[in-house]
């Protein structure tokens, strides 16, 4: 029995001698000595792919008691080549320590680079391991290394932004939905899809600090994309009307009766929106139905004092938004509602008839008929005695 146990013992003993000898061969390399990719981001210009790689200090990332914390550093990294791959490599020769790509949360992609095609972007991810699907994925007009090289308040990283984590944003006014890179790949896969990508920019004059000007990320629009293809870039102030539309939409304000004279602002939340195809004279037209419900927020004057004179100029007020941002989208020839889409999933025969005829599904007399089902509940914490509900 002694030699039994004697003998399992020094199986024991060679087994862990073997694994600690095998973990010292290996390649494994301490947290420290790594560097973790936070964001890629893409641009073309003069004929070459510019590669960029965001680090980001985690030591400003993690929670610490220290009062005096230092402001965040921020590290990017620039890469040309003849594709997208090879200015990634390019950036490998100055990148002293390996680079971690399972951490990427974000994926900038300029407009010039949208124009040569996403595919050969994208496959990147898609091949190799260490890429998750994950990321926020955003366009933008102006330089990456820019917005790349813009953090958050109180000294914080970047992925204390809306490059990062959009959700908070869009949960208090959700004009454009973010994405991410699996859904847009599966949408471009889709027959019909326009795909909606917001597009960030830098924002210098809403915010100061100590008196001098403090740089912070924005939604200033979107680029869109049929299947894979580019079709347009359309400014935030032409895109209201994409809040009622789309799905998932939190919380979006209204000024009564307009922006420019506004007298009552209201607060609409999850509003929820039905396209209904009919034909008329063979051509397929949509009724969108719009179901709602808001609150006062505040009020300048004593006009619109009425709940239903208050409630027809609010509805009034999102089927203009509603019409505006489809003509604007008709101008560039997108479908920013995808009308084409909802066509091809519930009334394939009547896609199949139209959509070979360029020009057909996407034309001023598409939407027919806007109908708002709006019920604004209450004026806010607070009584307003000024509303007569009885009018």
């Amino acid at each position: 029995m002694k030699a039994l146990k004697h003998k399992r013992l020094c199986i024991l003993v060679v087994v862990l001698g073997l694994l600690v000898e095998t973990g010292c061969a290996t390649d494994v390399k301490d947290i420290d000595k790594i560097n973790y990719a936070s964001t890629i981001g893409v641009d073309y210009k003069d004929g070459k792919y510019h590669g960029y790689i965001q680090f980001n200090d985690f030591q400003t990332v993690a929670k610490t008691t220290d009062t005096q914390r230092s402001s965040a550093k921020i590290w990017v990294g620039e890469g040309v080549g003849d594709s997208f791959e090879e200015s990634l490599f390019d950036l490998y020769r100055t990148s002293q320590e390996i680079i971690f790509w399972g951490h990427v949360t974000a994926i900038l992609i300029s407009e010039a680079a949208f124009k040569q095609g996403i595919r050969s972007i994208y496959d990147s991810f898609v091949r190799y391991y260490e890429f998750r699907l994950t990321p926020w994925v955003y366009g933008t007009r102006e330089s990456v290394k820019d917005i790349l090289s813009t953090g958050g308040f109180f000294g914080q990283s970047p992925l204390s932004t809306i490059l990062h984590e959009p959700t908070g944003n869009y949960s208090q006014t959700s004009y454009i939905k973010p994405i991410k890179l699996h859904r847009l790949i599966s949408q471009m896969n889709e027959n019909g899809f326009t795909s909606c990508i917001p597009t960030l920019a830098v924002n210098k004059k809403n915010w100061v600090e100590k008196k001098n000007k403090e740089p912070k990320l924005m939604i200033d629009g979107a680029i869109f994309l049929k299947n894979e293809f580019y079709k347009s870039y359309i400014p935030l102030e032409e895109l209201t009307g994409l809040r009622w539309i789309q799905a998932g939409s939190v919380r979006a304000g209204v000024s009564v009766p307009s922006k420019t004279e506004p007298s009552v602002q209201i607060v609409i939340e999850n509003p929820k929106t039905k396209l209904k195809m009919v034909k008329i004279d063979d051509q397929p037209q949509y009724n969108i139905d719009m179901k709602a419900s808001g609150y006062v927020v505040s009020r300048t004057n004593n006009n619109l004092l009425g709940l239903q004179q208050l409630t027809q100029k609010s509805t009034e007020d999102i089927v203009k938004e509603i019409r505006k941002t489809f003509m604007e989208g008709l101008k560039r020839k997108t479908d920013i509602y995808n009308l084409e889409y909802d066509l091809f999933r519930y009334h394939y025969q009547e896609w199949k008839a139209t959509s070979q005829v360029e020009g057909t599904l996407l034309n001023e007399n598409e939407i027919r008929d806007i109908h708002i089902d709006l019920n604004i509940k209450h004026t806010g914490n607070g009584k307003n005695s000024t509303i007569n509900r009885s009018k």
